[in-house]
């Protein structure tokens, strides 16, 4: 007989371990991330196979004016679905990482946020410029050739806002990444196969297929952090919240199985 007091154990009620997903939300926001990342890889495939311009530089007036509409929607979306994809993306990384890694995340999602508001700013410009300059209700082929080549000129106002968002989304991605690779609440290729794909996303063009598979590893890491964030934040919150135990990417069974054997060191 032990003459050790007794010790309170933290549990965790097995009904919150077993649920598949915390609430709606969680839902909904595994649902942003899956459209979101799927149309970042339609949008890649599609710049690969209808290109705008040639040689990879910013198309001049003979590219853009035969194709004003498509050019217009093609960046609106992609802006769009760069500041709404990536915000819900490093949503989901953040509540991953609620102990272990959780500065990381906090500052990497900040990071995310930032450049995905500027990203969409700077090619929300661009698709206005592009479409107007290019209107023959409004300029001539040759004075609109000059407007689009005088834009296109402007390298530090039409590519500097993007690309610089561009650059701090992929900075936020990598710090994400570590987030998650600290918390261990994701399998450990995850992160490391994401910050590949961050990487990828901004070192090889668009539309190559170099460009075009490193998006596709892009969206599927993204996507499989929201089903992560769906299926396990339950249980990852619920270990945070209890002292004593720790977020692990093992299953709900696993987990009860180690409360039950601290409880047992502890008698």
């Amino acid at each position: 007989m032990s003459v050790a007091p007794s010790v309170a154990v933290p549990q965790v009620h097995a009904s919150r371990l077993a649920r598949p997903a915390a609430h709606r939300g969680l839902a909904l926001l595994f649902a942003v991330i899956l459209v979101t990342g799927v149309s970042a890889f339609v949008l890649s495939f599609v710049s690969f196979v209808k290109p705008v311009g040639k040689g990879g530089g910013l198309p001049d007036y003979a590219a853009i004016a035969p194709l004003r509409g498509y050019v217009w929607a093609f960046l609106v979306v992609a802006a769009v679905q760069m500041i709404v994809g990536a915000c819900a993306a490093a949503l989901a990384a953040w509540l991953l990482a609620p102990g272990r890694g959780a500065r990381w995340a906090t500052v990497g999602g900040s990071l995310v946020w930032l450049g995905a508001a500027v990203y969409g700013v700077g090619v929300g410009g661009w698709a206005a410029v592009y479409f107007y300059g290019s209107d023959p209700a409004a300029l001539d082929p040759a004075t609109a050739g000059r407007l689009i080549d005088h834009a296109n000129g402007d390298t530090a106002r039409m590519l500097a806002v993007p690309i610089g968002g561009a650059l701090l989304v992929a900075l936020g991605s990598l710090l994400l990444a570590v987030a998650l690779w600290r918390a261990a609440t994701v399998p450990r290729w995850l992160p490391a196969l994401g910050a590949l794909g961050a990487v990828a996303t901004i070192v090889v063009p668009p539309d190559t297929a170099a460009g075009l598979v490193g998006e596709a590893v892009s969206s599927v890491t993204t996507i499989a952090i929201g089903y992560y964030a769906w299926r396990r934040y339950p249980v990852t919150a619920e270990l945070a919240r209890t002292p004593g135990t720790t977020a692990i990417s093992g299953s709900p069974t696993a987990v009860g199985a180690t409360a039950a054997g601290r409880a047992a060191r502890a008698r």
